[in-house]
């Protein structure tokens, strides 16, 4: 569900219905994936939707979170003029794998958190794009890069 804040102009939200659906679309992808119910407040600035999770107010920015990273595709779609977006995409993959990858060192036993990483891991990025806004195969490409770099390398 996304939620507006109080006295949002429907003009705006008219403005921005593919903005909307793009969050939607990834939103309700997420849940599926990771078993979760989260819910999106959608924050308008210069006419531009921002979105926070409901759940975890607290944190003002929500870093690393669904709704970070549907700010995130929002501006990828915004200003996506060459492959470059393709390369800080993986960036983000990588710094989740990292966690994942230290165990890979022989002197670090894998212990029920890695297996845990893993599985969550997985879950996120088995047969994972983003939604609504590349072409099919841009949505392709992702899939098999995710796979290639990051979930060969899992057990």
């Amino acid at each position: 569900m996304i939620l507006f804040e109080e006295n949002t102009a429907q003009e705006t939200i008219e403005k921005n219905a593919e903005n909307l659906k793009i969050a939607e679309l990834n939103l309700l992808d997420f849940n599926k994936r990771m078993d979760k119910d989260y819910d999106l407040i959608c924050r308008f600035t210069n006419g531009n939707p921002r979105f926070f999770l409901k759940q975890e107010l607290r944190y003002p920015e929500n870093t690393n979170t669904i709704a970070s990273q549907i700010n995130w595709l929002l501006t990828w779609n915004r200003e996506k003029k060459d492959k470059a977006y393709f390369r800080i995409f993986f960036n983000d993959i990588q710094k989740d794998f990292e966690e994942i990858n230290r165990y890979q060192s022989p002197y670090i036993e894998k212990n029920s958190l890695y297996y845990k990483l893993v599985e969550k891991f997985k879950k996120k990025y088995t047969d994972y794009a983003p939604l609504g806004f590349l072409n099919e195969d841009d949505e392709s490409y992702i899939k098999k890069e995710i796979h290639e770099k990051f979930l060969q390398h899992l057990e």
